[in-house]
């Protein structure tokens, strides 16, 4: 028998985000691509569940939650099928589970225990409402194609009238009627042969043609309507960033394209999207300091590591001074802003720098003098540049109590006491070893999550785990397949209908 109490047990995770800095980046990044999510894969999968909306509606008549799961679950993993039937289709959930089902040889296929909701079934996918609640739900609703609010009145959420009605009939027109009916009977039974498999791949994400359906998609993330909401510009204005990344090119971007490109952004791209652009690189900056200040938690950690019983905060700050006076003697003169006016990083020194911190070649001792050097020339382009800087105080600001270049800068500006190691030090532990406990303590209380790297006994903090700097990922690489998909976006850059929507908005 336990005779502990309940709230002794934890429930412990590796824990993101240990600085509580990662969100300010996630929030504004969030509204740079609304209705696009890391998640949502592949475009037409909004058009499917536009179309799956409405012919439950039209076929099973009722309202029951429990019918729908089963209509969506029967659904997402017969789609599992076709695509791994048809072979080279990316951004499809449950494909490992339909490769195996395939494998097996059965002919026809009885896919009712892959798609039911038992826990003991060998299953295409745990979550419950599958990749639709887990992932495009949420970006539907954004995208009104889907009513999330009215739901509340018969429990199932709705495609709209206004948006995705037209999108699933669209998608049906699409497909044919033959090929509809077919994907209802398959859903209806649950059982598929491998003939109807190949009948059924002109659903796949990537067999999007010319057309109705293609056009709703790019009306729909390029905000062609008469007058767009806030976020629908913003997501157009993006992914007009996205492709003009490309026109420059002259292939397929990749993320991290189409970041440096907006990143460093001079004379290369229209004036016209340059408010949108600034947005990218205030995001840019944040992401680039939670990375610098996560190495210097890493390095804080790591200092706790060199002793079994670990340091306390006093000693971690001697320990911090010390080294950085051994790493740069000739600064010592140097406080935290005359650091900054030295700094002479250029963007791509800055952008190497920031890939060194999340890498895996150099010592935590040498991430933690890139990092610093990092933050100083951040801090020296918010300096020098008052568009960024305006830019910054405009995303950041309005955030109470988070953390964020904004913040982590306006604080070391203001430290006027100590050379430049003591100031260096005061920040390790104040705002980066400090602030630690402090998030951890958060979701401790809060989710019941046990996140601490290091843990406090008796004045000292220990050693529990250690934690490696990691970039956000801001959807850009769902954003591309997007474009991809419909045909604006090709391997050797913008296609012809991709040329002529750029020029369509200049």
């Amino acid at each position: 028998m336990n005779f502990l109490p309940v709230w002794t047990e934890r429930a412990e995770k590796r824990g993101l985000d240990p600085l509580g800095m990662q969100n300010s980046g996630v929030q504004l990044y969030q509204s740079l691509l609304p209705g696009v999510s890391n998640v949502t894969l592949r475009v037409r999968y909004y058009g499917l569940y536009c179309w799956a909306s409405e012919a439950f509606a039209r076929h099973r008549h009722t309202t029951d939650q429990e019918k729908w799961v089963e209509w969506i679950r029967r659904l997402e993993a017969l789609y599992a099928l076709i695509a791994e039937h048809q072979g080279g289709e990316s951004g499809v959930a449950g494909v490992q589970w339909s490769t195996e089902i395939l494998a097996a040889g059965a002919d026809p296929i009885d896919f009712e225990e892959g798609a039911s909701t038992n826990t003991e079934a060998r299953r295409y996918l745990k979550q419950r409402v599958g990749v639709f609640g887990q992932a495009y739900l949420s970006q539907m609703d954004e995208l009104q194609l889907f009513d999330t609010v009215s739901a509340q009145n018969h429990m199932l959420p709705l495609r709209t009238v206004e948006a995705g009605l037209p999108l699933a009939r669209a998608f049906a027109v699409a497909i044919g009627s033959n090929v509809e009916a077919l994907l209802i009977r398959c859903l209806d039974t649950p059982v598929v042969t491998r003939a109807e498999l190949e009948q059924l791949a002109l659903a796949l994400p990537a067999r999007i043609s010319v057309g109705v359906e293609r056009d709703h998609y790019e009306n729909l993330l390029f905000a062609q309507s008469a007058e767009p909401r806030v976020s629908d510009a913003s997501r157009r204005d993006t992914l007009l960033l996205v492709l003009h990344v490309s026109k420059l090119l002259g292939r397929r971007p990749r993320s991290d394209d189409v970041r440096q490109h907006l990143f460093e952004g001079v004379g290369k791209l229209p004036t016209s999207l340059e408010p949108q652009r600034l947005r990218w690189e205030a995001y840019q900056v944040q992401d680039m300091w939670q990375m610098a200040a996560a190495a210097l938690l890493s390095w804080a950690i790591d200092m706790t590591n060199d002793f079994v019983d670990g340091r306390s905060i006093t000693e971690i700050h001697f320990e911090v001074a010390g080294r950085i006076r051994g790493h740069w003697p000739d600064r010592m003169s140097l406080d935290w802003n005359g650091l900054v006016a030295s700094s002479a990083m250029e963007d791509t020194e800055l952008e190497e720098n920031v890939r060194t911190i999340g890498g895996k070649r150099e010592s935590r001792d040498a991430k933690a003098v890139i990092a610093i050097e990092v933050m100083a020339a951040l801090a020296k382009r918010l300096n020098t540049r008052p568009d960024l800087q305006a830019e910054v105080d405009r995303s950041f600001g309005l955030q109470s109590g988070g953390r964020s270049i904004r913040t982590e800068a306006l604080w070391l500006a203001r430290q006027n006491e100590g050379d430049l190691a003591t100031v260096l030090a005061n920040y390790v532990t104040q705002r980066v070893v400090s602030r630690h406990n402090q998030i951890a303590m958060q979701k401790l209380r809060r989710q019941g999550d046990y996140t601490f790297l290091f843990e406090a006994r008796d004045g000292r903090l220990v050693y529990r785990a250690q934690y490696d700097p990691v970039p956000t990922t801001p959807r850009l690489d769902p954003a591309i397949q997007f474009l991809v998909d419909i045909d604006l976006i090709g391997e050797k850059g913008l296609t012809d209908r991709g040329r002529g929507l750029l020029e369509a908005f200049q």
